[in-house]
């Protein structure tokens, strides 16, 4: 994958949330936007959440990537829970959106939830993660994903 091109951001200023996100990652490549998870993986995850196919497709690669080093100050469980959310969300309202690179996103879909405690993410807090990952392997299996 190559960083998305101002033709792949389309019409982006006719959406507030789409220039905004535009604004944050265009031209960025997903090593370029790691510190950018680290200080505020909350924001980033909102932006992915709006982005047009493409851009989404790449950059939620380099969310991936962040997710799994595991390089985290305090953000460990935000970071997990956003990005198994983000997942969740995708597959219920845009699943052929995030379908393409779904099987880049299993692994650590399914790392991250059998790993709840080692991202520091309190059930209380951020309920159960194999809850979420039960709810995005079915919903991934109904597309037709493995």
């Amino acid at each position: 994958m190559t960083v998305p091109t101002e033709e792949d951001w389309g019409d982006y200023n006719s959406d507030l949330d789409q220039e905004y996100a535009h604004r944050v990652f265009a031209g960025h490549t997903n090593e370029e936007m790691q510190p950018h998870f680290h200080a505020n993986v909350i924001e980033r995850t909102d932006e992915l959440r709006f982005m047009p196919e493409i851009p989404f497709r790449y950059y939620m690669i380099g969310f991936r990537d962040f997710v799994m080093a595991g390089d985290f100050e305090f953000e460990g469980a935000d970071a997990a829970s956003c990005f198994l959310r983000l997942v969740l969300e995708k597959l219920e309202q845009e699943p052929a959106c995030i379908g393409p690179i779904m099987p880049a996103l299993l692994e650590t879909v399914e790392r991250v939830a059998r790993n709840q405690s080692a991202f520091d993410a309190d059930m209380d807090i951020y309920g159960d993660f194999l809850d979420l990952f039960a709810r995005i392997r079915a919903l991934n299996a109904a597309r037709g994903g493995s």
